[in-house]
């Protein structure tokens, strides 16, 4: 599917914005275009959007399945309720606690609290329940670990997925700015908005296995260098 993005705003001429432009040679700042070819055709359970800030994965996933399909992990949270009284309130209880427990919210005591009363990354794993138990046939997820520590983001992202890919029929696209999650997600497809480049993993005819995987894309530099003791 062929996306093209064309933000625009007020192109300011204030003192300090024609500073900006005078010092650091730009020009204009004001228009933004992009153009990608997204593989959202064919079979497949989980893609991936991942780039820097500001590279247009929000804005591409705002016209993927027609639009609105964008899901908010931290929001539409009832402030009195437990988590476990938001999650699918008409379903079955001990499908809500297992997928609870499926995305590593396995902490009881945080299951009878409400959504604002849990830390970030109990957030992050009940927002990933929430998506799972809501059924929908496709789903984007934006700001995709985000705003988690990176050992829990990769906990949380290798449980969605593993979870994920125990539905059947369902499609989600997960926005993400960090790269290492996608060892840990094992996505069907990755589009990577910086390079505009698209890796897919090779489809096996019957009694074909593989042991390809999307490895670490992610410089090695010294914030993950500094842990390591000789």
């Amino acid at each position: 599917m062929k996306v093209s993005v064309r933000n625009k705003t007020k192109n300011f001429k204030s003192y300090r914005a024609n500073r900006v432009k005078s010092l650091f040679n730009a020009e204009r700042g004001d228009e933004f275009n992009l153009d990608v070819d997204v593989p959202i055709e064919g079979d497949w359970q989980i893609g991936v959007i991942v780039g820097p800030s500001g590279s247009g994965k929000t804005s591409i996933g705002n016209k993927l399945f027609g639009g609105g399909k964008i899901e908010n992990l931290y929001g539409g949270w009832e402030k009195d309720k437990p988590i476990v009284d938001c999650i699918s309130p008409e379903g079955d209880f001990n499908t809500v606690t297992g997928l609870l427990a499926s995305v590593g919210l396995g902490d009881v005591p945080s299951w009878l609290r409400p959504f604002h009363a849990l830390s970030n990354g109990q957030q992050f794993r009940a927002g990933l329940a929430r998506v799972l138990a809501d059924g929908e046939d496709n789903v984007i997820v934006d700001e995709f670990t985000s705003v988690v520590d990176r050992q829990i983001a990769r906990i949380g992202a290798m449980a969605f997925s593993k979870s994920f890919r125990r539905t059947k029929g369902r499609r989600v696209v997960l926005l993400s700015c960090h790269y290492d999650v996608l060892e840990y997600i094992q996505p069907d497809w990755v589009l990577d908005t910086a390079t505009g480049q698209v890796k897919k993993k090779a489809k096996l005819a019957q009694g074909q296995t593989s042991n390809w995987t999307f490895g670490r894309s992610q410089e090695v530099t010294g914030e993950y260098l500094k842990s390591i003791i000789i």
